[in-house]
């Protein structure tokens, strides 16, 4: 072949329809997906009133005054299967990103009961959240209720990278189904820029949990996570055995199921006024035959863990729980809301209309 062929393939290669795109190309094709993808729920948006970014207004505790053994059976609640999520980790980056990384933008998913956003992490530009390569997780503030998984649900990541310019991070859009079994999955979405692994877990015959408030007072006044500290739950699976001496019911911890609700490390543990934890995030759905087992650790200055506690909670349809614990020195006082789970806002007086009565 000689030069001017050789040139000719060449030129014909690069121009080709099959050409591999640049990562700008790749990431302005994804950005015009999603924007369609916002299109097209508003046109199949049945509600004028119904907006694409509305938010659910239906409450994790919408049914926790009701009285146990008195609950209405028109009260639109239930326990049906719902989806837990465990955490969101960027376990990836590429196109020239390096850690670490300010992060913020919106991740969010959508049940059947409302249509409505159930938002699970959002940051504003000026609160983006420091991402390093060994601490990637997102910090999560929801659901703010039960995600309701009896058919199928959307994921909406929408994230950016703060910097001099600002650099689009990742706009998709899946419909979820389900994985395999009752364990943990992962759900990875990529692009040219980064992978993100979102874990989830589906519960089944669920009631919602709301971490109302944790209590954390010492005598002297002092605060007793002056480094830092976590506060987590586990909710356990409820399951039968066959013994000799007959069927027995105990619960089974899954230690990949750990949802954080509040971690700080290196500093003090954020707390809200009058010695209560400022916690991050609140709401866990848990199996009715099941438990919620909270854990409190401190930190010592190296970083290590100081001291322990653990509570643990048995669900209820409604109703209010409270567990005590020690914990350096502290009387720790653990308050959770029980409630059934939401299933059709219109049952229960709620319209589209961000959560005015209709």
């Amino acid at each position: 072949m000689d030069t001017n062929e050789s040139t000719n393939t060449t030129m014909a290669s690069t121009t080709s329809p099959m050409a591999k795109k640049t990562a700008e190309e790749e990431m302005a094709d994804e950005a015009e997906i999603y924007a369609k993808y916002t299109r097209d729920w508003k046109s199949a948006s049945s509600s004028p009133r119904r907006y694409f970014h509305n938010e659910t207004v239906l409450s994790s505790m919408q049914f926790t005054h009701y009285t146990p053994g008195h609950i209405p059976y028109n009260t639109a609640g239930s326990t049906p299967k719902t989806l837990q999520i465990i955490s969101i980790k960027l376990v990836e980056i590429a196109g020239g990103l390096e850690f670490p990384l300010s992060v913020y933008g919106v991740v969010a998913v959508r049940d059947t009961v409302d249509g409505s956003r159930n938002i699970l992490f959002h940051r504003r530009t000026y609160k983006a959240q420091q991402l390093k390569q060994n601490d990637s997780f997102l910090c999560l503030t929801g659901p703010s209720r039960a995600i309701v998984f009896t058919d199928a649900v959307d994921f909406e990541l929408q994230l950016g990278v703060k910097g001099t310019p600002d650099k689009a991070l990742i706009s998709q859009a899946r419909r979820y189904t389900g994985g395999h079994g009752p364990g943990v999955s992962s759900i990875y979405f990529k692009n040219v820029m980064c992978t993100l692994e979102l874990c989830v877990q589906p519960v089944r015959r669920t009631v919602q949990a709301t971490i109302l408030n944790i209590h954390a007072v010492r005598k002297d006044g002092s605060w007793p996570f002056p480094h830092g500290g976590l506060v987590a739950c586990y909710p356990l699976s409820g399951e039968f055995v066959f013994t000799d001496s007959g069927i027995n019911h105990h619960t089974i911890e899954r230690s990949s199921s750990r949802i954080v609700l509040v971690e700080s490390k290196g500093r003090a543990i954020p707390n809200g006024r009058g010695a209560y934890i400022d916690l991050q995030r609140q709401v866990v759905s848990v199996e009715t035959e099941g438990a919620l087992d909270i854990i409190i650790q401190a930190y010592s200055k190296s970083g290590a863990v100081a001291k322990r506690a653990r509570v643990r909670l048995m669900p209820k349809f409604c109703g209010i729980s409270q567990e005590k614990c020690a914990l350096c020195g502290a009387q720790v006082t653990i308050t959770v809301a029980w409630s059934l789970v939401p299933m059709n806002n219109a049952e229960i007086g709620l319209g589209p209309c961000n959560g005015r009565i209709v």
